[in-house]
């Protein structure tokens, strides 16, 4: 296998792990490591931070983004107590030099290793499967001549609660530290939950946890107050309690409040001792007593470490590929999947943008991810956002959990994601009766069928049409930063047009299927409508306009006297079918001439230079980065999708490949982005750092860039009546496997393309017996064999 080496490291053998070996990387590089309730982030340098439930309302320490420096997380100082010298052996904060470094980011997990003064130091970072705390286990070897007689001390800042608490002074006067001998631990509360919650006025209830520091070793000394610990005046590298070997072990709510516990090992030459810390957020101190006697012996440690590791495993390999293209396998088994669910789904958070909340569009699209895993999942997202839809079908943009409030918007599209990921369940597994379930709205005690919840959304969007017959783009469509050209519900969205007719068609299906034949009529004779007028006005010559502002003007049009096209405006009206076939080729033929670049296709080019306030605050973005005229790598993944339904292989091909990250990272000072997850965004041509990766991990790419390549470039995907078999695949490759699992049924299909082609199904054998067509039948059995011959 190929590893994609550089000079910061590699992926393991196996690809299980991403291996950095060098502490200073271009960008900080991250995990993230959640079990779906608790979770955190840590960088290779030892940055990052905690949370319970969600990142910015409830979180356990102090971080502030710098993606420069990186000097906020949870730190652990070593001290040789003969010789007085002091290292951190993640590097951070201490930052000595040390040899033999090494970071591998597992998914659920993270080692480090290096070592300094012979003494080797591997750390084990992971959160088990079904509690509220992580585990930071240390093992040291002594490789030095004499005994090792060592201090391992703890550093962080506590936080409890929201992460807005920049302003300290203030924040930190609601904090209270205690430390319990009973638990052996640092404890600490507050007395203030700064988040919209209560009945009796602003910021006026109490936090209703405690985050704690414990370890497996007898804690002796702490420091609870940071003018204690690093000295007045002082700083992180050289903290004066570690210097000095002095710690007060004051508590209370009169200082700022910090977790510094310190353990004590003696370590005989060339002998180890194994020294862990469990950090976490508990309802009370006897709940954190009872998780904490779970992990008093090793063999429990490990035994949990095994349980993440082979929960992932399950989940990550029902779904699986083996094609010519290493770096697509090590994407779509294991990374990309792992990104949606960690990243997206769970923890809702990373470096570059920490969010908490549920966006309503975002993972719902995120939710595709599990639809060849377990589609029960995606069911669950299906049912939690049709719990945040009001009754008249428009939704919440997104929300916070724990407080359960949100934004409402004029955000034109969120809504239809409802009935459009819903379809796709269908599709996937055949169960109409979910339109059955009820949930309620988000303003009421009213209850509704999912089938109500998703008609209600498209019957909303078909009130906002302008009289041209086109929808209206109010407050953005998909693209939020198109957030002033139809604030007065005039403008027109060309992209929304696609979706909405899309959808439209699907939902005609739908509701003959459910027996609501005068609504499949009317949804058929809406889509006929919108298909005339979106025929009748938005071609632009070339291609397919943008939208247009609240005063009739186009934007992203050859008549603009910025940038001249959109990209979602043409891929959409292959992927929608609403364009006439000249058309659509066209239009994709202006992709490939305009925005098909070396890392992957741009949003819109030219970027704009020249703020335009009836647009909104995409146009404020420096020229070439993020949706100004970068490529958008959410979006980029639908240029896969229309190239593979022209197809055109080596354009579809190409698109999937500028945008992987394996591949960009192979140039790793130019592309500074982690090489294991999509990025948000490339920098584009109009950027002087063209081709920068930036805003990994939180990005709704990933899920979307799995489906694209397994389902439009290797060609299985879902339809109503089976599995279609439709590859478009570079004709040099000569033969590639996919096991996939549809409607309880294992599918091993093997293509074998003597015939050097690119696309086009000769002959299907399921189980050695030939089939009539390119589309596989549900079948009843556990596991079938497929062979496919190009």
């Amino acid at each position: 296998m190929n590893n994609f080496n550089t000079q910061y490291g590699s992926f393991s053998s196996d690809g299980k792990e991403y291996i950095i070996n060098r502490v200073i990387t271009p960008k900080p590089w991250v995990n993230i490591i959640t079990n779906g309730r608790y979770g955190m982030v840590i960088s290779q340098a030892g940055g990052g931070f905690s949370w319970l439930d969600h990142s910015e309302f409830n979180r356990l320490n102090r971080w502030h983004q710098d993606l420069i420096k990186d000097d906020w997380g949870k730190y652990f100082y070593f001290s040789n107590n003969k010789t007085g010298e002091v290292w951190s052996p993640v590097w951070m904060p201490v930052k000595k030099d040390v040899s033999d470094y090494q970071c591998r980011f597992g998914h659920g997990y993270a080692v480090f290793s290096s070592v300094y003064g012979g003494i080797k130091v591997t750390l084990t970072v992971f959160i088990p499967t079904d509690e509220n705390l992580e585990i930071w286990k240390f093992k040291i070897e002594n490789g030095s001549k004499e005994e090792l007689d060592l201090s391992i001390v703890s550093y962080f800042e506590w936080c409890l609660g929201s992460s807005s608490d920049f302003h300290r002074e203030f924040h930190k006067t609601f904090i209270e530290t205690e430390f319990s001998k009973a638990i052996n631990s640092l404890v600490a509360t507050k007395k203030l939950w700064e988040i919209p919650l209560g009945d009796r006025g602003h910021w006026n209830i109490e936090y209703p946890y405690y985050g704690f520091i414990s370890s497996n070793k007898t804690i002796k000394d702490f420091e609870a107050e940071k003018e204690n610990f690093i000295g007045k005046y002082g700083s992180l590298d050289k903290p004066r309690s570690v210097t000095e070997n002095s710690y007060s072990r004051e508590t209370g709510r009169w200082g700022d409040p910090i977790a510094a516990v310190k353990a004590d090992t003696k370590i005989t030459a060339g002998e180890n001792d194994t020294v862990v810390f469990f950090l976490g957020i508990g309802e009370n101190k006897d709940a954190i007593g009872k998780s904490l006697n779970k992990y008093k012996s090793e063999e429990a440690i490990n035994d949990a470490l095994d349980k993440v590791k082979a929960n992932w495993e399950s989940l990550l390999t029902k779904l699986a590929i083996d094609t010519p293209d290493e770096a697509m396998n090590l994407m779509v088994n294991r990374w990309l999947r792992y990104q949606a669910i960690a990243g997206r789904l769970w923890a809702r958070t990373a470096y570059y943008q920490q969010s908490g909340a549920f966006g309503f569009r975002d993972q719902l699209q995120d939710s595709l991810v599990f639809l060849p895993l377990d589609p029960s999942l995606t069911l669950n997202q299906i049912r939690l956002h049709a719990r945040h839809q009001f009754e008249d079908g428009t939704v919440l943009h997104w929300w916070h959990p724990i407080s359960e409030t949100g934004l409402a918007t004029q955000m034109t599209d969120d809504l239809l994601w409802l009935p459009y990921i819903t379809y796709h369940y269908i599709i996937e597994t055949g169960d109409y009766s979910i339109f059955d379930i009820k949930e309620p709205y988000y303003n009421s005690e009213k209850e509704d069928t999912i089938l109500n919840h998703c008609y209600e959304a498209i019957d909303k969007v078909l009130t906002r049409m302008s009289p041209r017959g086109l929808p209206l783009i109010g407050a953005g469509d998909w693209n939020d930063g198109f957030s002033a050209v139809g604030l007065e519900m005039k403008g027109e969205s060309v992209w929304l047009a696609e979706f909405l007719y899309d959808i439209l068609n699907k939902f005609k299906i739908v509701s003959k299927r459910k027996g609501n034949e005068h609504i499949a009529v009317k949804y058929a004779e809406k889509a006929e409508l919108l298909k005339k007028a979106f025929n009748e006005y938005a071609w632009d010559g070339e291609y397919y306009w943008g939208a247009t502002k609240d005063s009739g003007e186009k934007i992203l049009s050859k008549e603009s006297q910025q940038s001249k096209i959109y990209l979602n405006a043409q891929t959409w009206s292959v992927i929608s079918s609403i364009a006439p076939e000249e058309k659509k080729k066209a239009a994709m033929e202006a992709v490939t001439k305009n925005l098909l670049k070396d890392y992957g296709t741009l949003l819109l080019n030219p970027a704009y230079s020249i703020p335009d306030k009836y647009i909104g605050y995409l146009t404020r973005y420096a020229p070439g980065r993020r949706e100004n005229g970068g490529t958008y790598t959410h979006a980029a993944t639908w240029s896969v999708w229309a190239y593979a339904l022209m197809k055109q292989p080596e354009q579809a091909y190409e698109s999937y490949k500028r945008i992987n990250p394996v591949l960009n990272g192979m140039d790793p000072d130019k592309y500074s982005a982690e090489p294991y997850v999509t990025p948000g965004n490339i920098e584009g041509p109009d950027s002087p750092k063209y081709g920068m990766g930036g805003w990994t991990w939180y990005t709704g790419s990933a899920s979307w860039y799995q489906k694209v390549i397994v389902d439009f470039i290797l060609g299985v995907r879902a339809v109503e009546d089976g599995l279609l078999i439709d590859p478009c695949i570079p004709k040099e490759w000569n033969s590639y496997s996919v096991k996939r699992i549809y409607r309880d049924t294992t599918y091993n299909i093997k293509f074998i393309n003597s015939s050097g082609s690119s696309f086009g199904v000769k002959e299907i054998k399921l189980d050695g017996v030939a089939i009539e067509g390119n589309v596989i039948k549900p079948q009843s059995k556990a596991e079938c064999n497929v062979e496919v011959y190009l």
